[in-house]
């Protein structure tokens, strides 16, 4: 499996970074508390007997939310790596936090007894190169990615809400949603693991509750995602109050946000 090579892939990855350091702030709200149950259950799904005891690298670990569920979950030690900065300044202690790309680690062989990939792998132009440094890092891989199937009305409806006060979407995010898309597919992710070397692997599907259980707790989970935040930023007080009526109005009323699951575990 092949991502984005040469010069777009390293673009497109310095832009994601990017983005999440302009986000870091507001990603620490409700996105981070989304995040948290997403990472848990990617935990209490794949592999727990995996977490136990294990030094743990987290990969693409944003805020860390990753790395807390596997020290609630009895992981002896972790490490959180990213390329955004910022984020990981959000991350708690004990986690010790290393900035990092994943396709090029900055660890040497066997440093970690278990890599977990928290809806990290369709953000990057080489999913499989990332996979590959995992397996050289640690024998076992948790990771996790979003159902091919699913889609949310708010998803679409915030952005367009949006629009409506001069948003646009960035081009990296078009982008990383094409990366997405090649990953999300349970065969697609067997086969992924299996060319990084694993020989034990498995994908099972589990359905999240995103615990969002008002408009304004939808409206904060978009308005905190990488693409959305720097907009969001740069508006006026009264421009977000108009900008937040606008986007409640359109999500209420709507189903609950519950976010089917791949999760891979790998050894």
């Amino acid at each position: 499996m092949k991502g984005a090579g040469g010069r777009r892939g390293a673009d497109v990855g310095a832009d994601v970074g990017a983005a999440y350091d302009a986000s870091a702030s507001a990603w620490g709200g409700r996105p981070s508390r989304v995040y948290a149950r997403l990472s848990a259950a990617l935990l209490d799904t794949a592999a727990p007997r995996l977490v136990a005891g294990a030094r743990v690298l987290d990969l693409g670990a944003g805020t860390g939310v990753a790395s807390v569920a596997a020290l609630e979950r009895g992981a002896a030690s972790v490490v959180a790596t990213d390329l955004a900065t910022r984020m990981l300044h959000r991350v708690p202690a004990p986690v010790r936090a290393v900035v990092g790309d994943a396709a090029r680690l900055p660890f040497p062989d066997g440093s970690f007894d278990l890599v977990t990939a928290a809806m990290v792998l369709g953000h990057l132009p080489d999913p499989l190169a990332a996979a590959r440094e995992a397996r050289r890092v640690a024998p076992a891989l948790l990771a996790s990615a979003f159902d091919p199937d699913w889609s949310h009305p708010a998803k679409v409806a915030v952005d367009a809400a949006m629009a409506q006060f001069g948003f646009e979407v960035p081009g990296w995010y078009r982008q990383i949603k094409e990366h997405a898309a090649a990953v999300e597919d349970p065969v697609v992710l067997t086969g992924l693991a299996r060319d990084a070397g694993y020989e034990e692997v498995r994908v099972a599907r589990v359905e999240v509750d995103a615990g969002l259980e008002h408009a304004g707790a939808v409206v904060e989970w978009r308005w905190g995602m990488a693409h959305l935040a720097p907009f969001v930023a740069t508006l006026t007080p009264v421009e977000r109050a108009r900008a937040r009526r606008a986007a409640e109005d359109v999500v209420a009323g709507m189903p609950p946000v519950v976010v089917p699951l791949l999760v891979l575990s790998a050894c």
